[in-house]
């Protein structure tokens, strides 16, 4: 059939189709509500979806707009949810919330995932059904009587639409050992997800969203290509597991009969030596732009310490974008925090306001515990602090994060000396619409060495992530290939294999960017010219190779061709310029 007569089809058939929902009050709407407006908004959200919750600021700046002129919002509850998740999410929206327990006014509408917007004229035709950013477009086609532009394609949770079945894939014999074997290390009570995957009763009602996401490939988040080279901790499903959670999902979620589900992973290391922690909560405020935020946490120590391994856990997961933990022996950071008593912590955007004695690492979702190559450790001093820099993301609602690190030591002073070889610049100007922008940068290694891992850094634009090494050989060896890199997924990858490089070897890195209005990441509608900056919205290019000198006495030299990196860039403008001339 055509594309152009299937959607006639599906228009006349929601035309026609009945359907009758109650809203979170118990007020009935039914199919003839739509003939009492110029147009009506669905919104369909799930009270467990982050995107959902992103999505609500848009739909109240499209009622703000719209309403007086007639149209009517909605948002949508599709499936049977939690009476206390539905009520929390009816409160927080502007307009009424209509639980779609049975999906009828879902099936009629054609919604596949949350959030996902469907518009209806006031015979009760869909003239529009994509991401909530097409809205405002298609409504104003609508008031002109003129066809809508071409659909964004929503992307978000996926909605199950099959009803429960039984069939010989099910939930205790086939998808739970799955699951919990590479889900619910953070799919958990407490864990870094937005919801658990621990029980037949929190992944049945999300098995088509899990099969979409497994499938996908989007899920578990893993984002370098195939190796090699290959990664500690690679979460990646074979494809027979993808199939069998896609085949269980299939078959209508069945539960099955067997309770001999594979327990729960729980962590494969001993309980912390030390745990610090801030000291009191720091409360995110709802919407506004992004908060970087420094607070110091005394280590408390009984005697100095080597440092072996760190586990950062989030006080709420959902508010802490990443974390940097950097070691201050100067009680400087200190100082800065006496500034602010009144208030956990002091704002510490891009740079954390001192010179660190040292840095733990960092932390993205996902970041389970960093331990440091074989005889290297972090020295920490019984009187130092470590001090976080939280970078937060508000979302629709006010939040309170309390987060601490957990430690683990080693009573052997290290034989190797941790180095961190950062490429990248900050002469970025990525022109509006530019599809395939380009940084690059390189480094000659003066002295042989021994890469453990790798750490890219961007934010939204950037699509395809390259670093490689070239040998004086002439051989080319890959250190990391990302195709689809997500802000939100940031990753330390640590080999499985340490990379010997000899002297001679050159360091390269290309970051590609997408500022076109195609590329579904780009926070700004329409696109606008984009600078280096610490801000989301801003872009940075960085690719940090973390290596140990394969002779302790090479670090000196090592050190003074990376302070002469620096000195380089900044003569030539690289450093200096923090944003390209407009």
């Amino acid at each position: 059939m055509p594309i152009a007569a299937s959607l006639l089809c599906c228009a006349a058939a929601v035309a026609s189709a009945v359907w009758s929902v109650a809203d979170a009050n118990g007020q009935r709407v039914d199919h003839t509500v739509a003939h009492h407006a110029e147009a009506s908004v669905f919104l369909f959200l799930a009270p467990d979806c982050p995107r959902s919750e992103r999505a609500q600021p848009a739909l109240r700046e499209l009622q703000a707009t719209f309403q007086s002129r007639g149209v009517h919002f909605f948002a949508v509850a599709p499936g049977v949810w939690p009476a206390a998740d539905s009520r929390a999410m009816a409160q927080r929206l502007p307009v009424p919330l209509l639980l779609d327990a049975r999906m009828a006014l879902t099936r009629v509408a054609g919604a596949r995932v949350t959030p996902e917007a469907v518009v209806l004229n006031r015979a009760g035709s869909v003239r529009y059904r994509g991401a909530v950013e097409g809205v405002s477009d298609a409504l104003e086609a609508v008031f002109a009587h003129r066809p809508t532009a071409p659909w964004p394609r929503a992307l978000g949770c996926a909605i199950n639409l099959v009803a429960a079945a039984a069939g010989p894939t099910n939930y205790y014999t086939h998808a739970a050992p799955i699951l919990n074997g590479h889900c619910v290390e953070c799919h958990r009570a407490g864990g870094n997800a937005p919801f658990a995957l621990d029980s037949y009763a929190q992944a049945a009602p999300r098995a088509a969203a899990i099969a979409d996401a497994v499938t996908t490939r989007r899920m578990p988040p893993w984002k370098p290509d195939p190796g090699p080279p290959h990664f500690l901790g690679e979460r990646r499903l074979a494809s027979a597991e993808v199939e069998t959670l896609a085949a269980w999902a299939r078959a209508g979620a069945p539960q099955g009969t067997s309770r001999e589900q594979a327990p729960v992973p729980v962590a494969a290391f001993a309980p912390p030596d030390h745990v610090t922690a801030m000291r009191a909560p720091f409360r995110i405020p709802a919407g506004g732009p992004d908060l970087y935020r420094c607070f110091v946490l005394p280590a408390g120590l009984d005697q100095d310490r080597w440092v072996r391994a760190f586990r950062f856990e989030p006080g709420d997961p959902r508010a802490v974008h990443h974390a940097l933990i950097f070691v201050d022996h100067s009680r400087a950071a200190r100082r800065r925090d006496a500034e602010t008593p009144n208030e956990p912590g002091y704002e510490c955007f891009g740079a954390p306001g001192f010179l660190p004695s040292s840095s733990l690492g960092g932390w993205a979702p996902g970041t389970g515990l960093v331990e440091y190559p074989r005889g290297a450790a972090v020295r920490l001093r019984r009187d130092a602090d470590l001090v976080l820099q939280l970078h937060y993301a508000p979302g629709a609602t006010p939040r309170e994060d309390r987060s601490s690190v957990r430690l683990y030591f080693t009573e052997t002073a290290p034989t190797r000396r941790m180095m961190d070889i950062a490429l990248g610049s900050r002469a970025i100007g990525i022109p509006a619409g530019a599809a395939a922008y380009k940084v690059t940068d390189s480094f000659e290694l003066p002295v042989g060495v021994t890469a453990t891992g790798i750490i890219p850094h961007a934010h939204f634009l950037a699509r395809t992530m390259r670093g490689w090494a070239i040998l004086p050989n002439g051989r080319r060896i890959n250190l990391l290939t990302i195709r689809d890199w997500d802000f939100n997924w940031q990753q330390q990858y640590r080999y499985r294999e340490e990379i010997p490089l000899p002297a001679g070897t050159r360091l390269t890195m290309e970051f590609t960017y997408d500022n076109s209005a195609a590329n579904p990441r780009n926070p700004s509608r329409p696109p606008r010219r984009v600078t280096w900056g610490p801000g989301s919205t801003d872009e940075m290019a960085g690719l940090h190779v973390q290596i140990t000198p394969a002779r302790a006495e090479d670090a000196e030299e090592l050190g003074r061709a990376l302070w002469g990196k620096i000195m380089r860039e900044v003569g030539g403008g690289g450093m200096r310029r923090v944003r390209p001339t407009r």
